[in-house]
């Protein structure tokens, strides 16, 4: 077997596993092997992936966008949610469907990464002064989490990331388990890797007919691990509530400091 090397043939691999099944992982993982992974959107695609959630740009325009950046491995929701028009594209590509231990760990999972999203779309208020609805980049990513769950899964823009706070508890595992038996009846069985990141190495090295890594850990990454997410979401409320006396504070600071400096001039004239 010999080790992956990138190149600028399209995709080679579709991560079509959702969001919070170990994507983080295996993008680190695919870039030791010698990929260029694409995980979740890239900042300068955001527009563009927001275009096509409103229905103003083609499926084929994202996936031309991505492979012109030399992307050729594509990880995680919105990229799972096209994954047969990916493969419609590049068929030799492998796919790898990331799992969970169980479809209840998914659900929590993507309720916390939820939750944690939901307070960059809230408007601004004097009770949550929020300025991140004014960010062209905050208003994107929003557009694209409505768009998840719209296609093979047909659910309504927003149902997977914001409708399921008034579903049942289960309704979330539910529709984990129909993406994935979807993935697998729509992917051959020798073209299909079924992986938790916590099989490491071989399972993925052998489907990718690469050589396993020599001294190097199968990377499991804490970056967005419930942990990480509970941090980011304290950060965005610390922003969104002290941005206000942070600024006022300045301002009045600026403004007094401009009086001293005039009090001090005018002291120096008169000394004059």
């Amino acid at each position: 077997m010999t080790s992956s090397t990138s190149n600028n043939n399209g995709i080679r691999v579709v991560c079509a596993g959702l969001g919070r099944t170990g994507t983080l992982s295996l993008t680190e993982a695919l870039e030791i092997l010698g990929y260029k992974p694409y995980h979740y959107v890239a900042a300068s695609h955001a527009k563009q992936w927001a275009l096509l959630a409103q229905g103003d740009a083609t499926v084929d325009s994202l996936i031309d966008l991505v492979v012109d950046d030399g992307y050729d491995a594509v990880l995680e929701n919105p990229c799972s949610d096209i994954y047969q028009d990916i493969l419609k594209c590049y068929p030799s590509a492998k796919v790898v469907l990331t799992v969970r231990d169980s479809s209840d760990k998914f659900e929590a999972s993507w309720k916390v990464l939820m939750d944690t999203m939901v307070l960059s779309e809230l408007p601004f208020s004097w009770t949550f002064p929020s300025f991140f609805g004014w960010i062209p980049l905050f208003q994107y990513l929003k557009m694209i989490r409505y768009f998840m769950g719209t296609t093979h899964l047909q659910l309504q823009p927003g149902e997977l990331t914001h409708a399921w706070r008034v579903k049942e508890d289960g309704w979330l595992a539910i529709q984990y388990e129909r993406h994935n038996t979807h993935v697998q009846q729509h992917v051959s069985d020798e073209n299909l890797l079924v992986f938790n990141v916590k099989q490491g190495w071989k399972p993925l090295c052998d489907f990718l007919q690469c050589e396993i890594p020599k001294d190097t850990p199968f990377p499991h990454s804490k970056t967005n691990d419930t942990k990480a997410l509970k941090r980011l979401k304290r950060t965005f409320l610390v922003i969104a509530y002290s941005w206000i006396p942070v600024t006022v504070g300045a301002v009045m600071g600026a403004v007094l400091y401009g009086k001293c400096l005039n009090t001090g001039a005018s002291t120096r004239i008169t000394e004059l």
